[in-house]
C-alpha cells in the first residue's frame, strides 16, 4: 500500500486492541431493537442475540480476512526477490566483497546445491585447511550424484570471510539448497556438523553432528555425503547416491590437504611448502594418487614465483612435475587432476597435440571443473582457437562467477576479439572481487589504455601493485607516452615499458614491440606463450599483420611448434600452408 512500516504496525495494533475490546463488550452487551442493553437486563424470550451474532461473526471475520492480507503483503515485500534485506534463519561468513552484488545472480537449478566451507571451529586456526578439505570431499562425492547440480568449488570458496545470508548467497550461485557446517578437531578426535537448508526460505532439510575418531574420517565423508543425498532424493527427487573413493592413511590425507591450499594460494614462500608436504605425503604413502598429482601442479607453476636460487634447489622442476604427473596416471588413469597435470606439461613442452588430448580426457572425467577450463582456455588461446576460447570462457564464467583468475582469462579472451564492450565487463567484474590480484591489474590498465580513458589509466597506474619492478611515477610517465606516441620514450618510460611490454602495442609502436620482445635473451615457454598471445590478441591490426612476416616473429612461431599442430588440426585464420614445410600469415 506504498505507506511506512510503522505506519502497518500502527494499523495491526489498533485492529488487535479494537478486537479485545470487541469481544468484552459482546460479553457483557446485547444489541436489541430498543439499543444496546445490559445482558442482564434483556428479557431472553425477545432476544436477538443469535441475529446479532450472526452479523458480528461476519465483522470479525471480516477483519481476520484484512489482516491476514496484511500480513501476507508484508511477507511477500520482504522476500528476496523484491531486492529487501531477506531475514536469515542462518548466516554464513563468506569471502567476496560487497561489491561482488554488482554481479547478476544466476538462474536457479531446482535440483541444485552448494556446499559452503565447513567453519572451523578448532582452538587452533592452523586447522582452517583441515574443514576446508572435509568441504571440498563432500562437494566431490555430491559432484558424482546423476542429475545433481553442484556449484563449483571456487565460487562457493570465494563466500569466505563476510557474514552474508544464505539465502542471498544461494541467488548469488543460482542453487535451491545450500550445505553447511563446521569442524572442530581435537587431538585424535573430530566433530563434524552439518545441515541442509532450503534456499527459498531457509527451511532445515536435515541436520546431523558427527564424533569421530580421526581415523574414520573418509567414512564420516562418506555418511554425510550418503544422508545427504537420501534427503535430496526425498525433497528434490533426486536418484542415486554419492560415490566412495578410495581412501589412505589420515596422515597422508591431512599432509595432502595443507599441500593443496597452500598450492591454491600460490607466492614463492606457499608453492615451496606445499611441495614438502606433498612429498611427506607420499614418503608415507607413494601409492597416493592425488598427492603426485598436486606435486606435478606445484612444480608446474613454482618457476613462476621463486627465485633462481630457490629453483636451482629443486633441481629439475620440469621433468619432475611430467615424472609426478605420470605417475599419478599410472597410480590412478581416471584421475583427472592427473590428466590435467599431463596436459599443462605437455604445454609447456610445446606438445600441442598431447596437450589438447589431455585436457580433452581430464574434461571428460570432471567437465564442470572450471580449474581445467581455465588451462585449456589458455591453450586454445596461444594456439590462435580463439573462438573456441570464448565458447570455454564463457561456460566457465557461468559455472564460478567469483574467480579473479577465471575472469581474467575471460578478459584475454574478449580483448583477443576486439569486443570493448565484453572486456570491460570482465575487467569491471574482477576489479569487484579482487583488485589486488596483479594480472587483474594489468587488463585493467590495458583496457583504460585501449579506450584511451588516459585520465583514468594514470591514476590507476600509480595505485598498482608493482613490488619492486618499477615505480609509480615511472608506469605514470608511461602512460603520458602511450597518450602521445609522438616521439622516442625516455629512459624512466623505457623502464615501465621493459615491464609493462604491451604498451607498445596500445601506442602502436609494433616494429618497437617485436625490438623488445624478440630481442630478449629469455626464450623460457612462458615467454613464448606471451609473445604467441599478443601476437594473436593483436592479429586485426592491419600494420601488426605486415609484421607477421619478420622473420624474427616467424623463427618464434616455428620454435613454439605451432605451424605443425596447425597442419594436423587445421589453419587459424589469414594463415596458411605455402607447400610441405613453410606457412604464412597474412
Amino acid at each position: 500500500i506504498g505507506a511506512p512500516a510503522w505506519v502497518i504496525q500502527a494499523l495491526m495494533l489498533v485492529v488487535g486492541l479494537g478486537f479485545i475490546a470487541a469481544l468484552v463488550i459482546a460479553w457483557a452487551y446485547e444489541m436489541t431493537p430498543d439499543g444496546i442493553k445490559k445482558e442482564s437486563e434483556v428479557d431472553r424470550s425477545v432476544s436477538i442475540a443469535p441475529q446479532t451474532g450472526q452479523k458480528l461473526d461476519r465483522i470479525v471475520i471480516g477483519f481476520l480476512v484484512i489482516a491476514v492480507l496484511v500480513l501476507l503483503y508484508r511477507q511477500s515485500g520482504d522476500s528476496p526477490e523484491t531486492g529487501s534485506d531477506p531475514v536469515s534463519d542462518s548466516e554464513y561468513s563468506a569471502a567476496v566483497n560487497a561489491e561482488t552484488q554488482i554481479l547478476d545472480p544466476t538462474p536457479v537449478d531446482r535440483k541444485s546445491i552448494a556446499v559452503l566451507p565447513f567453519v572451523n571451529m578448532s582452538s587452533d586456526p592452523e586447522q582452517e585447511y583441515f574443514s576446508d578439505g572435509i568441504t571440498e570431499e563432500i562437494l566431490n562425492r555430491l559432484a558424482k550424484i546423476p542429475d545433481l547440480q553442484v556449484a563449483a568449488r571456487t565460487s562457493v570458496f570465494s563466500f569466505k570471510g563476510q557474514n552474508l545470508d544464505v539465502r542471498e548467497v544461494a541467488n548469488m550461485l543460482g542453487v535451491s539448497t545450500m550445505l553447511e557446517g563446521s569442524v572442530r578437531r581435537d587431538g585424535e578426535m573430530v566433530r563434524i556438523t552439518a545441515q541442509l537448508i532450503r534456499a527459498s526460505d531457509g527451511f532445515h532439510l536435515w541436520s546431523e553432528s558427527y564424533d569421530r575418531e580421526i581415523d574414520s574420517i573418509f567414512a564420516v565423508q562418506d555418511e554425510i555425503s550418503q544422508q545427504i543425498a537420501e534427503a535430496l532424493q526425498v525433497s528434490l527427487g533426486i536418484s542415486g547416491g554419492a560415490a566412495n573413493t578410495n581412501t589412505t592413511d589420515p596422515e597422508v590425507y591431512d599432509l595432502y590437504l595443507r599441500g593443496r591450499a597452500l598450492h591454491r594460494q600460490r607466492g614463492a614462500e606457499n608453492l615451496l611448502k606445499a611441495l614438502t608436504l606433498f612429498k611427506s605425503a607420499l614418503e608415507i604413502d607413494p601409492e597416493f594418487a592425488p598427492a603426485w598429482a598436486g606435486l606435478s601442479h606445484s612444480l608446474n607453476v613454482v618457476t613462476s614465483y621463486a627465485s633462481q636460487d630457490e629453483i636451482s634447489e629443486l633441481g629439475d622442476v620440469d621433468n619432475q612435475s611430467l615424472q609426478a604427473a605420470q605417475k599419478a596416471l599410472e597410480l590412478d588413469p581416471n584421475l583427472a587432476s592427473a590428466l590435467h597435470a599431463m596436459a599443462n606439461n605437455h604445454l609447456a613442452r610445446f606438445q600441442w597435440s598431447e596437450a589438447e588430448t589431455y585436457y580433452d580426457q581430464a574434461l571428460a572425467q570432471d567437465p564442470e571443473s572450471t580449474d581445467i577450463m581455465e588451462d585449456y582456455g589458455h591453450f586454445l588461446l596461444y594456439s590462435w582457437r580463439t573462438e573456441e576460447a570464448r565458447q570455454v570462457a564463457d561456460r566457465m564464467i557461468s559455472l564460478d562467477p567469483y574467480v579473479p583468475v577465471f575472469r581474467f582469462m575471460a578478459m584475454r579472451v574478449y580483448h583477443t576479439l576486439s569486443n570493448i564492450q565484453r572486456w570491460g565487463e570482465h575487467v569491471e567484474a574482477a576489479s569487484a572481487i579482487s583488485d589486488e590480484l596483479f594480472n587483474v591489474q594489468r587488463q585493467k590498465l590495458l583496457y583504460l589504455l585501449s579506450i584511451e580513458d588516459f585520465e583514468s589509466a594514470r591514476e590507476f597506474a600509480a595505485l598498482m601493485n608493482l613490488k619492486d619492478w618499477t615505480t609509480p611515477e615511472a608506469m605514470q610517465s608511461m602512460v603520458d607516452w602511450v597518450a602521445n606516441p609522438s616521439t622516442e620514450p625516455t629512459a624512466v618510460q623505457m623502464q615501465a615499458l621493459a615491464f609493462f611490454q604491451v604498451g607498445y602495442l596500445v601506442a602502436g609502436q609494433y616494429s618497437m614491440w617485436l625490438d623488445e620482445v624478440l630481442n630478449t635473451q629469455d626464450d623460457s615457454w612462458e615467454n613464448v606463450l606471451v609473445f604467441l598471445s599478443y601476437l594473436s590478441s593483436y592479429a586485426e591490426e592491419e600494420q601488426f599483420m605486415r609484421l607477421h612476416a619478420d622473420p624474427r616473429s616467424k623463427a618464434w612461431l616455428q620454435r613454439s611448434g605451432l605451424p605443425v599442430y596447425w597442419r594436423e588440426s587445421g589453419w587459424p585464420p589469414r594463415c596458411r600452408p605455402l607447400g610441405a614445410d613453410d606457412f604464412v600469415c597474412e
